[in-house]
């Protein structure tokens, strides 16, 4: 028989539980200094413990202090701080009422997503008033991952710029961020080029399933995407030149479409890539804090603390590129069960009070789409196995 274990079921959204969040509406009020904590409720719906926001001193709202509503009698509302002199009319005041916070948590994920808030699900620490799983645990084993990944084939500012060079002419072009098909890509950039100062080129972009994107000069102009080397005579920064590469591997670039081979024709020399990143690399602080055997990879970037490498590929499913479909022109939702999973050595007299994510790309770099309102979020299954 295995040993014994406990399921610590985790899910990134958990992370907004203890992160105070509240809602806002405007209610509009009247006051007098003689009654200075009783407010008169002219429209809209005073809410029980909401904290009430107006400029400080002004018409003689209290000036220091946090103002709450603490009793509602009809169109009476009474509030902590006492008024200093009379409205003088109709005030609109903005009421927040608290609906999660850390003394009092809430499942408010639903809240935090539709308000876009932080922290995002690329770098969080999920917090318990408590502990998160109490015992005597040695080992803890990474089971079972599954992610809906949402990283859209052109990210802002990290693979939506490439660079067009003609007749001693250079431009760029920005694509607008989101999840493209492949034809719907090429409809997109042919589009960007039908303006000025690209019209010149009277440029044809297709996407072509066994060739791959296929720029054409309708007038026979010579063109090419240029080299770093070009890129870097040109003024260009390592970080523009690496965010303009990106884009050159999404449409398939390489050097031979550089202003080494000035063309009319330029056809994708290295097949073009959807998929942003071909893996997502989950680490945690907290999880390894006591295995002895530090975590690498043959990258530059070397962080510490890998719990997991997820192949976004998944397992068993035919990926197939055409015209319309190919892996990271959607969204899609993946499952991962490791057949070797990590097994992470932990401390019996260590309970589990907290655990921080941290999730990177393929570049070393924090998967994109959070700031856009493209949130890859997971669900991961620990198994916390007791001694032998």
């Amino acid at each position: 028989m295995g040993d014994s274990s406990a399921i610590l079921a985790v899910n990134s959204l958990d992370r907004y539980i203890n992160v105070t969040t509240g809602v806002d509406s405007v209610i509009e009020v009247t006051w007098l200094l003689a009654t200075p904590n009783i407010l008169t409720l002219v429209s809209g719906v005073a809410l029980l413990n909401a904290t009430l926001f107006y400029d400080p001193g002004v018409n003689g709202w209290p000036a220091a202090g946090i103002v709450t509503i603490t009793a509602i009698n009809g169109a009476q509302i009474t509030i902590n701080q006492a008024v200093t002199a009379n409205s003088g009319g109709v005030i609109g005041l903005v009421q927040t009422q608290i609906v999660s916070s850390a003394n009092q948590p809430t499942s408010n994920s639903l809240f935090a997503q539709w308000s876009d808030l932080k922290p995002y699900s690329y770098n969080f620490t999920i917090q318990s008033p408590g502990a998160l799983i109490y015992g005597y645990i040695d080992r803890i084993v990474v089971s079972q991952i599954q992610l809906q990944y949402n990283i859209p084939t052109v990210c802002v500012g990290r693979n939506d710029t490439f660079v067009l060079e003609w007749a001693n002419n250079l431009e760029e072009v920005e694509i607008p961020h989101g999840f493209y098909y492949a034809d719907e890509l090429a409809a997109t950039i042919e589009a960007l080029l039908a303006v000025a100062p690209f019209n010149v080129l009277n440029m044809d972009v297709e996407f072509v399933p066994r060739d791959g994107f296929v720029f054409t000069s309708g007038n026979n102009t010579n063109f090419s995407f240029p080299g770093p080397g070009f890129l870097v005579a040109a003024g260009y920064t390592q970080l523009e030149i690496t965010k303009v590469l990106k884009t050159y591997r999404l449409l398939g670039i390489t050097i031979q479409n550089s202003e080494t081979t000035n063309q009319h024709i330029q056809t994708s020399y290295d097949y073009p890539n959807f998929l942003y990143t071909p893996y997502i690399d989950i680490y945690s602080d907290v999880l390894t804090n006591y295995q002895n055997i530090k975590d690498t990879n043959t990258s530059v970037s070397k962080y510490k603390g890998l719990v997991a490498r997820l192949y976004v590929s998944g397992t068993g499913q035919i990926q197939v590129t055409g015209s319309t479909s190919a892996l990271g022109t959607a969204p899609f939702v993946m499952t991962s069960d490791l057949n070797t999973p990590k097994v992470i050595k932990w401390s019996p007299d260590v309970a589990i009070p907290s655990i921080d994510f941290q999730l990177f790309d393929c570049y070393g770099e924090y998967i994109p789409g959070a700031e856009e309102g493209h949130s890859t979020e997971f669900q991961m299954t620990l198994l916390c196995m007791e001694p032998s």
